[in-house]
């Protein structure tokens, strides 16, 4: 997966994580969106107002999950309506207990390969187009 984290439309920094051998393109989201929030994410008390960190996703199944499919799940014992377990459980979980201890970011959705500038960025650094900045 690939991040990039901006401040006032400035790079600030470049991520890339080579994914495991047998993968799907929204474990690899799902994972993007968890190393953002456990680097970049703030507790709630702090800064609440000014600088809660948007993070932009172009994976309408992520962006559902972690801002309101889970916390359905959660409630129903980690079972979805079609009684099934959730894919990814193990992320979903992390981010989940992530968010109870109080940290946020505002996830956000963006159309995927249109363009862009920070997503087509992002999509390049997870298939290796582009290098990560040091």
């Amino acid at each position: 997966f690939g991040v990039v984290i901006t401040k006032d439309n400035k790079l600030v920094a470049t991520y890339r994580k080579d994914c495991e051998t047998s993968t799907t393109n929204n474990r690899e989201e799902l994972k993007a969106i968890l190393y953002t929030s456990l680097n970049y994410g703030v507790k709630k008390e702090n800064d609440w107002n000014n600088n809660i960190p948007i993070v932009y996703s172009d994976s309408n199944y992520c962006v559902q999950t972690f801002n309101d499919w889970m916390f359905k799940w959660a409630k129903n014992n980690w079972i979805k309506s079609d009684k099934k377990i959730p894919e990814n459980l193990d992320l979903i979980q992390a981010y989940y207990e992530w968010y109870q201890k109080g940290y946020r970011i505002d996830l956000r959705k963006v159309k995927g390969h249109a363009g862009q500038k920070w997503n087509e960025m992002a999509d390049g650094l997870a298939t290796g187009r582009i290098q990560p900045i040091k």
